[in-house]
């Protein structure tokens, strides 16, 4: 439960070794009587995100054994595997971004209905503003999951639930690493500043950095053939 300065007490990570979910948990008011449940591949929760039996037996098995006060999905796949072909890149790409992320969401909103009380934050992208020839797939996926994700927020209103969107530039990490980094590049340490901001603002979406949202405005505003040109440089 929240404790008396509404700090959340009981928290799940979904994506344990997200550098960018980690770095949002470190960036929290210090608890020591918080209990973090970090849900990867291996440990106690258990998940291949993609599995669907095994995505409803951890939420389960996390809402079992008391209230949430607080979801951090952070699970994302680039889709850039070179060891696989484009459209299976794309597949695991929808599988990861969207499918198993929209059950995750599904799954805890539902349960947070049910004790009346939570916070859900997901990890969108600024790649889902608007479609480019490099990426258009991996953006693809988060314009989904990013379109769902602020429905499902509406739904939400007057049941004690919460759901907030995170949605990051180029984030300089592992899973970015060997990758030319873009204007406006953050660490995943700055990244999780946004991320806790996200958490106790009274919006629905953080862009990270907040530049990005003005910067979204003026993607969407080019004519396509000034931005094919922008986006390829």
């Amino acid at each position: 439960m929240l404790n008396g300065f509404k700090n959340p007490g009981r928290i799940a990570l979904i994506g344990a070794k997200s550098e960018i979910g980690l770095a949002i948990v470190s960036q929290l008011p210090e608890d020591k009587s918080r209990e973090v449940i970090l849900v990867g591949r291996n440990g106690e929760y258990a998940l291949d995100v993609t599995d669907r039996a095994a995505r409803e037996r951890v939420v389960e098995a996390i809402f079992d054994k008391g209230d949430l006060d607080l979801a951090i999905i952070a699970v994302g796949l680039l889709g850039n595997d070179p060891t696989k072909s484009p459209a299976d890149n794309l597949l695991a790409a929808m599988d990861v971004n969207y499918l198993s992320t929209v059950h995750l969401l599904e799954l805890i909103s539902d349960r947070m209905k049910k004790q009346a009380h939570g916070t859900i934050l997901v990890i969108s992208s600024f790649a889902q503003a608007r479609p480019r020839d490099d990426n258009f797939g991996y953006g693809s996926t988060k314009a989904g999951l990013d379109f769902y994700a602020r429905g499902l927020a509406s739904t939400l209103n007057g049941t004690g639930v919460t759901l907030k969107i995170l949605r990051p530039g180029f984030v300089k990490s592992k899973m970015t690493e060997g990758m030319k980094a873009a204007p406006f590049s953050i660490t995943s340490q700055e990244c999780g500043k946004y991320g806790a901001r996200a958490i106790r603002s009274r919006g629905l979406v953080m862009w990270a950095p907040s530049i990005l949202k003005y910067i979204a405005f003026i993607f969407k505003s080019l004519p396509p053939s000034v931005f094919r040109k922008i986006s390829h440089r």
